[in-house]
């Protein structure tokens, strides 16, 4: 009988507890919050991103190719222009000095033929004083006579010797030509500044799939010593 009364108490205990709870839970204002789901971020995969960067860096090597053309093309046609206007340069001083050095050699040779005319007309003059001197002592008879000749041979050999200083003395000496200054080259033209090469994407490394390891390397082989065994086990 005692025990029936304790199960009955206790019934009635549990029935006022979940009646209190449940009173309480009407009257709380404060709504539960409901979970909300949060989105997930997909990743790129780094083969797509690399591809990407592939693709645009073969492009931009295409135009950078393009570009080097076209820069080589502007460069070749800027030095030659530089260089036709110094071959024009170059060959009209080296025509002036052809010009200045044919003018010098044609002077050189008037000069040495007005010298060759004086001096052959100094050998005449002496040649007929000479002359004149042996006629005069054919027909000398006294010392008079002789010393007369070899007086006149003497005058004319040195009037003629006279002649010729005078005339080599008007001749002078013959003047260098004068050469036009040397060209200096000028500098050349600035180089324009070429393309700037692209860089080339780095590839990444293999991505490793979840659940695999990288496989373990093998350990070495023991190695065997000269009579077979291997090192490091016990004799």
């Amino acid at each position: 009988m005692r025990t029936k009364q304790i199960f009955t108490t206790s019934l009635l205990s549990a029935g006022l507890i979940l009646g209190s709870v449940s009173v309480a839970n009407a009257t709380d204002p404060t709504p539960t919050p409901t979970p909300v789901a949060t989105a997930t971020p997909v990743a790129t995969p780094v083969a797509t991103t690399y591809a990407a960067q592939l693709a645009a860096y073969k492009v931009a090597l295409a135009s950078y190719q393009v570009a080097m053309d076209q820069y080589r093309a502007a460069w070749k046609v800027t030095i030659d222009k530089y260089n036709a206007a110094w071959k024009v340069t170059m060959d009209q001083y080296v025509a002036a000095v052809k010009a200045a050095a044919s003018q010098y050699q044609a002077a050189q040779q008037v000069r040495l033929a007005k010298r060759q005319a004086i001096i052959s007309t100094f050998q005449a003059a002496v040649a007929k004083a000479d002359s004149d001197f042996a006629n005069a002592l054919a027909v000398a008879t006294t010392a008079d006579q002789k010393s007369a000749a070899v007086t006149a041979r003497n005058t004319a050999i040195t009037a003629a010797t006279a002649a010729r200083k005078t005339a080599l003395d008007a001749l002078g000496d013959l003047a260098r030509p004068v050469l036009p200054v040397k060209p200096v080259k000028p500098a050349e033209p600035v180089k324009p500044v070429p393309p700037v090469k692209p860089i080339a994407p780095v590839k990444p490394e293999a991505i490793i799939k979840p659940g695999k390891s990288p496989k373990a390397e093998k350990s070495p082989k023991a190695e065997k010593s000269d009579n077979g065994k291997k090192v490091g086990q016990n004799k």
